[in-house]
């Protein structure tokens, strides 16, 4: 295949169309660059890492527009449902696909080294698996050291200057518990927040009316998982959405826990996903921020000091 930027722009504008999921798309599109600069620095076959594939998305579509730039059978996916592997040996036969937990160091130690590792909507997974029944709630300190741990363990199969694509959630800056105001535009829509208030899990959502059922105050971090799990409400994917929290690192964190793995930092890229499916939803106080930037696209590199 051809390329130049034109032709994969073309090609993922048209083979694209289908996946809603922008996080999916926006690290598709990331990682077919890379994986082109790569081909073209090394002349050799490219190998990908994804750690929390699912059925198999990301890395299948990414191998199967570049197989004359990827090494098909030594790219591999890992996840820990049964299920959706088998879908990914159904749709993407030839690669590799790993059953069992990515932030496990004897498995990770068992793959090999990769040019390119993706973790997209899979650290988020890590974090909410640390509630705690006594809390009520994620333990958050337990959460983030695990979190950092399984970073590690993905920035370990790095090879030499190998390249880590993450895509996930984001946690606003400032202080989490500082207090917003907002407005329903119906009653159905402050129907929804009131069930997405009583079913949520990772953290307890508080909340007051503040003259009438339309208006509240929320905490900015109540306010930020609102805004993220509402597109779900009402289908089926909402009885494992609201088990989780996309949100866990700020901005300063990813930085801080990049540099402290030796990876150095060349994009990372702040986004609103799904705006359009909750603005008829909800309004802000027009003295306020607005909505906050709640996804992160990061695209850093091993550095050859730490990859020796």
């Amino acid at each position: 295949m051809p390329d130049s930027d034109d032709f994969w722009d073309f090609y993922w504008e048209s083979h694209l169309l289908s996946m809603e999921n922008l996080g999916k798309r926006a690290a598709i599109l990331a990682a077919s660059k890379l994986i082109r600069r790569l081909a073209q620095q090394t002349n050799q076959s490219v190998r990908l890492l994804e750690l929390g594939c699912g059925e198999g998305q990301i890395i299948g579509t990414l191998v199967d527009a570049h197989s004359q730039l990827c090494n098909v059978y030594a790219s591999v996916g890992v996840d820990h449902n049964a299920q959706s592997l088998a879908q990914c040996r159904r749709d993407y036969p030839g690669m590799r696909w790993v059953e069992g937990d990515f932030t496990d160091p004897d498995l990770l130690a068992g793959l090999g080294k990769f040019n390119l590792v993706l973790l997209v909507n899979a650290l988020h997974e890590v974090f909410s698996a640390a509630y705690s029944p006594e809390l009520g709630e994620v333990d958050v300190p337990v959460a983030k050291q695990r979190v950092a741990q399984a970073l590690a363990g993905a920035t370990g199969r790095l090879g030499p200057g190998g390249w880590l694509v993450l895509f996930d959630g984001l946690e606003p800056p400032g202080d989490p518990h500082q207090k917003r105001y907002i407005r329903f535009l119906n009653s159905q829509a402050r129907d929804e927040f009131d069930t997405f208030a009583h079913q949520y899990r990772p953290f307890r959502i508080s909340y007051r009316e503040i003259g009438g059922p339309l208006s509240i105050e929320l905490s900015q971090r109540d306010f930020t998982r609102y805004i993220t799990k509402s597109i779900f409400l009402g289908k089926h994917l909402w009885e494992t959405e609201r088990l989780e929290s996309y949100q866990y690192f700020t901005e300063e964190e990813f930085r801080e826990l990049l540099a402290r793995l030796g990876l150095e930092l060349f994009e990372l890229l702040t986004l609103t996903v799904n705006a359009e499916k909750w603005r008829y939803r909800v309004e802000t106080d027009p003295s306020e921020a607005g909505f906050p930037q709640e996804h992160v696209l990061i695209l850093a590199q091993l550095g050859l000091a730490k990859s020796q």
